[in-house]
């Protein structure tokens, strides 16, 4: 179980913390709650900030001089140096309407990429995390930590796959809806959970035997991404290149199914727009 980030102490306590953070949603999950809207459906409620406050305050403390680029908060990835990469509350539909299938997640991004990561499902209990060639793991509810390996199942008709869609639905004019329908038609099955940073770590358990989407931000695929190449998948964009983080899109998944997912998203890349991050 290593711990030990390059150069920067120990993710233990980034691990506790996330934990804190996801009681804190869980104690307000049945509480009546404000609902903001910074879209037609992108919403933020009070307990994005408050967990939110949570983290950061923390992370400061812990880390004072690392850079925090935050989803509700903000700020920017700095040229060079670290910078932690925070998810306050992945799957702020769901949470405000009381679905299960949420998370929180942090990244911690040098001048190579992540070399930390740490995702929590509050309601299942369990938190992944990963750390730069230190392969990645999980915890269950009862504290039991196993590590992550990826399959390597080529075909699709015994895959189960994740994506999801942008909020602003502009993607589904630029091919999204066909890459669904013919990978439906291929897998066994397809899930939409509604957390890309779920996704991404269901991904490397292996319970998704692959996984993409368009119109993503850092704080969607940071922490995700690590997990899945740390466990032995492949992560790029949907052009196959190694833009994940900045570019938008994502398609992660072992290394013999990754080329073929490769094939049917590729046509379908969408301009991209920032403004849907």
């Amino acid at each position: 179980m290593p711990l030990d980030i390059d150069g920067g102490g120990q993710l233990e306590p980034i691990i506790e913390l996330l934990g804190e953070a996801g009681a804190l949603l869980l104690e307000r999950l049945a509480q009546p709650r404000s609902i903001e809207k910074k879209g037609f459906r992108d919403l933020v409620t009070d307990a994005d900030y408050c967990s939110e406050k949570l983290i950061l305050s923390r992370i400061q403390q812990l880390h004072p001089d690392d850079a925090i680029l935050s989803e509700e908060a903000g700020g920017a990835l700095p040229r060079t140096g670290r910078c932690w990469i925070v998810d306050p509350l992945d799957g702020t539909t769901n949470y405000s309407h009381r679905h299960p299938l949420f998370s929180v997640s942090a990244a911690l991004v040098d001048d190579l990429g992540p070399c930390a990561a740490v995702t929590h499902a509050p309601v299942l209990g369990t938190t992944w995390y990963a750390l730069r060639d230190g392969g990645a793991w999980s915890i269950d509810p009862g504290g039991k930590i196993e590590r992550l390996t990826l399959g390597s199942g080529t075909d699709l008709g015994e895959c189960l796959l994740a994506t999801g869609f942008s909020y602003q639905r502009k993607e589904l004019d630029h091919g999204a809806l066909e890459v669904f329908e013919n990978l439906l038609r291929e897998a066994r099955e397809i899930r939409r959970g509604g957390s890309a940073c779920l996704d991404l770590a269901f991904t490397a358990a292996g319970i998704f035997q692959g996984f993409w989407e368009f119109h993503l931000a850092p704080h969607d695929v940071a922490a995700g991404a690590l997990l899945v190449r740390e466990a032995g998948g492949i992560v790029t964009d949907a052009e196959g290149r190694q833009d994940w983080l900045h570019g938008g899109s994502i398609v992660a998944a072992s290394a013999q199914l990754h080329p073929r997912l490769l094939e049917v998203v590729t046509p379908a890349m969408p301009p991209r727009d920032d403004s849907d991050d």
